[in-house]
């Protein structure tokens, strides 16, 4: 099978992936999951028109750095705020405490060999996921929404430092250890850099020239990315931590209003064509066969879906003097819905010999089930809770009462009439 042809097939799914989404039977659906799922069936699991190969290793890494890149145009530390990101970076630690145990367990039984990597991405959050569901209920600008973006962030830059690091000690040498601080160091550098500088008249020479039609800011912002990118690679470390820190840059550059062009094109360009290829070669790459024909397989998928929510749910206590204690569970499935860097981090854990096919099936399907379940099940608990306030509880439980008895009367009714 050619590689033109793969590429094709590849790009007819990522078109169809939205078009599905607009379904009412998928309109709960994040179109990252039906990427995943239509990437599954069209690979060597299911349908095997697409075949993992060297085409769909490159096309997957392109897209991981995309995913990254767009992580880190889409943070805003202003917007969440000091304290929801301070109450979140401490749930998270107190997250990847609890993490560390459960992986520490399961590498006692011999289930894991990977236990820092599986550590590290069972407290992860889709940082990109929950914003529109947070726009869809209104909740974007809310105090729940803030400390829930909050949460994702530490969920999310977290791992994705410490992750990067780990990735990078395959071979356990001082010296590695050494280049992996420094490219830390300088992006941080360069993050504090990009922070410092007057925003003012950058921002109105990138108005100027995206609305003159060029596309000088696009490429620069790109030049940026494969920058930071190739430097992380030169120097041992994992791409994904160059892709992020270059989104942070360029988001810190590119601010104002006269700005939002360029950033809503690099955000055309990542999720119109880059993002759905990881997802959709990652699902290529998934296997689904061993995932759900071996025991041990789908005992890892219940223990790894499990310790997702109960590894979120202990820490949001700390978050009852600034939300309701209604909010809370919500704001704990909502935390536990992770994806993008699931995937991401097993990939590059199999892709390296550090993580076992069989452990990285698993976490990506708690992923997947995390997505479709959680945070379907965390809207409609939140919708539970304000029709309680505004009807009164004893009032709710009168009507589902009333509901439940009025069912069970019209299924009686139909039975009798089918006797008759």
């Amino acid at each position: 099978m050619s590689e033109i042809y793969s590429l094709f097939i590849i790009s007819l799914v990522a078109a169809l992936a939205p078009l599905l989404g607009r379904l009412p039977q998928l309109a709960q659906t994040p179109v990252v999951v039906i990427e995943l799922v239509l990437g599954i069936l069209i690979g060597p699991s299911v349908a095997n028109w697409v075949a993992s190969d060297s085409t769909i290793g490159f096309l997957g890494i392109v897209g991981l750095s995309f995913l990254f890149f767009q992580a880190g145009l889409d943070f805003d530390k202003e917007k969440i705020g000091a304290q929801a990101l301070r109450l979140g970076a401490i749930a998270w630690l107190a997250s990847f405490g609890l993490a560390c145990i459960f992986v520490g367990l399961l590498y006692f039984v011999g289930l894991l060999r990977a236990p820092l990597l599986v550590a590290l991405v069972l407290p992860t959050t889709a940082f990109g996921i929950l914003i529109p569901i947070l726009r869809q209920t209104g909740d974007l600008d809310s105090d729940f929404g803030r400390y829930l973006l909050g949460l994702a962030a530490a969920g999310e830059l977290g791992p994705v430092m410490l992750a990067s690091v780990a990735l990078a000690h395959a071979n356990h040498h001082l010296h590695q250890t050494l280049l992996s601080i420094g490219f830390l160091a300088i992006a941080v550098g360069a993050i504090f850099l990009a922070r410092t500088l007057p925003a003012d008249g950058l921002s109105r020479a990138i108005g100027r020239w995206m609305g003159d039609g060029s596309i000088l800011p696009v490429r620069i912002a790109i030049l940026i990315l494969l920058g930071l990118v190739s430097l992380a690679s030169e120097l041992g470390m994992e791409t994904v931590l160059g892709a992020y820190a270059a989104g942070v840059i360029v988001a810190l550059l590119a601010r104002g209003d006269a700005t939002e062009a360029l950033v809503g094109r690099l955000t055309s360009i990542s999720s119109g064509f880059f993002i759905p290829m990881f997802f959709i070669t990652s699902g290529v790459e998934l296997d689904l066969i061993g995932l759900v024909t071996s025991p041990a397989s789908l005992l890892r998928l219940a223990l790894f879906t499990l310790a997702l929510l109960f590894i979120r749910i202990v820490p949001i206590r700390l978050y009852r003097g600034g939300l309701p204690d209604r909010d809370l569970l919500p704001l704990a499935l909502l935390s536990s819905t992770t994806l993008g860097l699931v995937v991401a981090v097993t990939y590059l854990g199999v892709r390296t010999g550090q993580m076992s096919t069989e452990n990285a099936s698993a976490l990506v399907g708690a992923a997947v089930i995390s997505v479709a379940v959680f945070p379907t099940l965390a809207i409609s608990l939140r919708a539970q809770s304000d029709e309680a306030r505004a009807a009164g509880f004893p009032a709710l439980i009168a009507r589902r009462a009333g509901d439940f008895a009025a069912t069970q009367l019209i299924r009686l009714k139909g039975l009798m009439s089918q006797k008759g």
